[in-house]
């Protein structure tokens, strides 16, 4: 029997291309040739999975000052169709000249990969979507449940270009809407109003794997018997050093033993006088130090705090950016701890919330559920599987 060719389409983010390690490797595993196109900083980590990496050039690679700058000064929201409608023109040659002549048998492509889904309506074949964040439908949207206005108006010489653009069904708000099979990296419980999502959505819960191109060759933790604390801002929003500054005062000499991961943005020597108590690097094997932490200071990205649930860890969230702060009141509103707005954070907010969480039963009791709601979802495995049976469907049709 002939192999069968999954491409599977992103854009050139952490937060995006992550979920989909342990999926692509359990793919590779099941006997389908995976490609997929990826920028130079993500080749390691797709060549680890099995499937084969493509190289392409990206408009989206943004240093994290840069987008910590974008977020904190609340820039016009319109900027973000154009950003996306310039990462398309540069794109879509390239997949179309990688594919003109390996035409795939499926394309999976992430929600905010617009080219996956214009290039399998082009190449006329099946398509799947990836939500590495909420999904939507009538129920819940996006713009009901964040502070920040999400409309988006555009000039008329920005709608001129995107009309001009010449450009395949483009649309913004076509990131937004529903494929036939959608698969989704969070359990149920999770997804505000989950149980209106219909047979079309797929929640699997996070797709987790080791992922060896982070790791660190040095031990990060001692065997000292104090409970461990991880910090971490995430990959893309990090580059905020008062922050940093802030919890190194806050939990000098505590009890915890701290892991700070700072983004490589900042030096981790640019600190004095660090608490013995601190480890501080630029970046670390976030779901190694969870499966030992008591406590995640994180920013609520969605694989954040998937990694942290999974592992059963209590979460303190400061949000930086729109999305991550609907998680963090998600994360209040199901009880599985607390958040502070990052113009709130200061030192003595950061020891109130860690005390409120801290030794919580009800709170620990929340997030155990919620953990068993994660490795009931199925992760990768069963993402595979809903992929599998949408092929062998797509084949009899």
């Amino acid at each position: 029997m002939e192999q069968k060719h999954i491409a599977i389409l992103n854009i050139p983010a952490h937060g995006h291309i992550n979920p989909t390690l342990a999926l692509t490797a359990n793919l590779v595993n099941r006997g389908y040739r995976v490609t997929y196109p990826v920028t130079d900083e993500f080749v390691k980590a797709i060549e680890e999975t099995g499937a084969e990496p493509l190289r392409y050039h990206s408009t989206l690679n943004m240093d994290p000052r840069q987008i910590r700058e974008l977020m904190k000064n609340k820039k016009d929201m319109s900027q973000a169709p154009m950003m996306f409608m310039k990462e398309v023109q540069e794109v879509m040659p390239q997949f179309e000249e990688m594919y003109e002549n390996d035409k795939p048998d499926l394309i999976i492509f992430d929600f905010m990969a617009m080219t996956g889904k214009m290039l399998a309506e082009k190449l006329g074949i099946k398509a799947v979507r990836l939500c590495s964040t909420y999904a939507q439908n009538d129920h819940f949207q996006f713009s009901d449940f964040s502070k920040e206005d999400f409309q988006i108006e555009l000039t008329s010489e920005q709608e001129a270009a995107l009309k001009n653009a010449n450009l395949p069904s483009f649309s913004f708000e076509d990131a937004f809407k529903p494929a036939k099979l959608n698969i989704v990296f969070m359990p149920r419980a999770f997804q505000p109003y989950g149980d209106t999502f219909d047979e079309r959505f797929s929640f699997v819960g996070p797709s987790l794997a080791k992922r060896k191109f982070q790791e660190k060759d040095t031990e990060l933790l001692n065997d000292n018997g104090r409970p461990v604390m991880l910090i971490s801002l995430g990959t893309a929003f990090n580059a905020w050093p008062e922050f940093y500054q802030m919890c190194i005062e806050a939990f000098r000499g505590t009890k915890w033993q701290v892991v700070m991961a700072v983004g490589t943005t900042i030096d981790p020597d640019r600190f004095e006088d660090i608490p013995e108590n601190f480890s501080i690097h630029q970046h670390v094997p976030q779901l190694e130090i969870l499966e030992k932490a008591q406590l995640f200071i994180t920013h609520g990205g969605m694989n954040s705090t998937m990694e942290g649930l999974n592992a059963g860890v209590p979460l303190v969230a400061v949000p930086q950016m729109p999305e991550q702060e609907i998680t963090a009141r998600r994360v209040e509103e199901l009880g599985l701890g607390t958040h502070l707005e990052p113009e709130e954070t200061t030192v003595a907010s950061l020891r109130e919330a860690v005390c409120q969480v801290d030794g919580d039963l009800e709170v620990i009791k929340r997030v155990k559920d919620m953990q068993k709601n994660i490795k009931d979802a199925g992760g990768a495995e069963r993402a595979a599987d809903e992929i599998e049976a949408f092929l062998a469907l797509a084949a009899v049709k």
